[in-house]
């Protein structure tokens, strides 16, 4: 029998806390070994029953759900769980300190509970999120990405989506929204923003760079990529690493 996820849950509402423990016990894969109602008490529980899965809240009392996760980072190793971040409230401030955090999943209430589950699952079979971010955040570096702008941040995870997703997909109708979602903007500001990232990027990247990583597809003396063309070919390089191809 294989092991069971261990997953700590920790919200400041009583009903969200037994509704979400009821949902993920339907699972056969899944444990829910703690409940937690503050951020201390969060704390104190991952650091007692080791969990794999800690999902929490933003808002929470005695100490927020980020600064929980901060503490839990710096006590964890060499133990060390994935964070899922069901936020009441977002903002590009908050998205940013999660993606600091390694966060693994960050969907703002009212989440799709199936969708949820599922991301637990496939964690199982799949490369640590860490080992995956540490790769994209290599390649964007890598190709002269501004680290301080916005657009960074948003090109990041729309990489990530798309390796998570199999293809970068429609970006206008998937994947945008998806990012956008993240981060408590909008489809336009996220394909903005990653258009100016990848401008900046193509005026001063290392045109070996862009032929180690785009291969005879994409000239440096061609002009830039568009933003489907740059998230694609990414996330299909990447994939292919994981993949050890």
């Amino acid at each position: 029998m294989s092991k069971k996820i261990k997953v700590l849950i920790a919200d400041d509402s009583p009903d969200f806390r037994a509704l979400l423990k009821a949902r993920l016990e339907q699972e056969s894969s899944i444990a829910v070994v703690g409940l937690a109602a503050d951020g201390q008490q969060l704390a104190e529980l991952a650091s007692s029953l080791k969990p794999d899965v800690i999902i929490t809240d933003t808002v929470l009392s005695k100490l927020d759900g980020l600064s929980a996760l901060r503490k839990i980072s710096q006590d964890a190793a060499p133990f060390k769980p994935a964070f899922f971040l069901l936020p009441t409230f977002t903002s590009p401030q908050v998205a940013a300190e999660a993606a600091a955090l390694n966060v693994e999943y960050f969907m703002p209430k009212p989440c799709d509970m199936d969708a949820l589950i599922q991301r637990i699952h496939r964690r199982q079979s799949a490369p640590p999120a860490s080992e995956v971010k540490i790769l994209v955040t290599q390649a964007i570096h890598d190709l002269g990405v501004p680290a301080h702008i916005l657009g960074h941040l948003y090109l990041r995870e729309a990489i990530l989506y798309a390796i998570d997703a199999g293809t970068a997909g429609s970006v206008t109708k998937r994947l945008y929204p998806a990012v956008a979602r993240q981060f408590g903007a909008t489809g336009p500001q996220v394909e903005r923003a990653i258009r100016h990232a990848i401008q900046s990027a193509w005026s001063r990247c290392d045109p070996t760079v862009i032929q180690q990583y785009f291969g005879g597809t994409i000239s440096s003396r061609r002009g830039k990529p568009t933003n489907s063309e740059f998230i694609s070919m990414i996330a299909d390089r990447l994939r292919l690493q994981l993949l050890g191809a």
